[in-house]
């Protein structure tokens, strides 16, 4: 029997877990990832996190044939590194694939979590095999795993699929990437709620936004929003319809650019899916020629809260030797 580790780096949490080539998963534990302290300290914590998985897992280091590591984009394939993702101050040029590789031992496949959960899907998921899939990844921020004729788009610096950062409002709010109205500041959990507290805050209106924090501004995150959509707080509502109009047009940007036959959503579209459809499918309409809508799907992922777990397995099953020499 053959199995393989794999490691979810995110901002809020890191998972780790033991699976097989099937998909099917044998052991997952998560830890939180405290992006705002030291990678150092992550590592230290990982290390104990693996031992604790692969003895839960009846496992060896020796048993592993390969691990897979999602990252946060941006990062480099070739020098197995995390460059500076916005969400994760701290975190910059972190050698992640070597720290891997001396705690197990084995060959480490590195990606962009979003691609990893790409080739999840095209390996596990509800549309598995599909050789044109984009895979949008919708929680704290936004990015994108683009299949594209059975293949993995990857780009020449590693950055294809960084879609959360493509300029959607030129006259937008900054974000932390150092560009202004980029579509992740309209329709990431993160910065949504950080401009719905600031909006409140100025413009002191009354919103039931503000009891579902406990009357905190500052406790207020999407899931205090989406309590007070389904309450029809004028002010929800207000940040909800810009949120599915940015959402369209982020969608149509992707359709026209790729013409993919699948358009799999996450987090955010799988935990409010009957708020957002069948509205979403008439929006991405006002964003895309209707050729190319006539055959896309746009759904939300079935494979839901394992698709980090199978993100990280998938990257493992694609391991190759990597020769540092192509590293700049």
């Amino acid at each position: 029997m053959k199995y393989y580790l794999g490691i979810d780096l995110g901002g809020t949490k890191t998972s780790v877990s033991v699976g097989r080539d099937d998909g099917s998963l044998i052991v997952s534990h998560r830890m939180p990832t405290n992006a705002d302290t030291s990678p150092e300290d992550w590592r230290r914590r990982l290390d104990g996190l693996i031992t604790a998985v692969l003895a839960e897992s009846g496992t060896s280091r020796d048993d592993i044939v390969s691990v897979g590591l999602a990252v946060p984009g941006p990062m480099r394939v070739a020098s197995g590194t995390v460059l500076q993702p916005p969400n994760m101050p701290g975190w910059r040029d972190v050698p992640v694939r070597s720290w891997i590789e001396a705690m197990t031992g084995r060959p480490v496949v590195i990606n962009n979590d979003a691609n990893a959960a790409a080739l999840a899907e095209y390996r596990f998921g509800e549309y598995r095999g599909t050789k044109d899939l984009v895979y949008v990844t919708m929680s704290t921020g936004i990015g994108a795993g683009i299949i594209s004729g059975g293949h993995l788009l990857q780009g020449a610096d590693d950055l294809a699929g960084e879609v959360g950062h493509m300029v959607v409002r030129t006259d937008g709010p900054s974000c932390s990437c150092g560009q202004q109205g980029c579509w992740e500041m309209y329709c990431g959990g993160r910065n949504v709620a950080l401009q719905v507290q600031e909006n409140l805050r100025t413009r002191q209106v009354d919103s039931v936004i503000v009891e579902e924090a406990g009357g905190d501004l500052g406790r207020i995150d999407f899931a205090c929003i989406e309590r007070a959509i389904r309450r029809n707080d004028t002010v929800a509502l207000q940040v909800w319809k810009s949120f599915l109009d940015h959402l369209a047009h982020g969608i149509g940007i992707l359709a026209m650019c790729f013409n993919p036959r699948v358009i799999l959503l996450g987090t955010i579209a799988v935990h409010m899916r009957d708020l957002i459809w069948p509205n979403l499918d008439l929006q991405i309409r006002r964003y895309a020629w209707r050729q190319t809508c006539r055959n896309l799907v746009v759904r939300p992922t079935r494979i839901g809260h394992a698709i980090g777990d199978l993100g990280a397995l998938a990257l493992a099953l694609q391991v190759q030797p990597h020769p540092e020499s192509q590293a700049a």
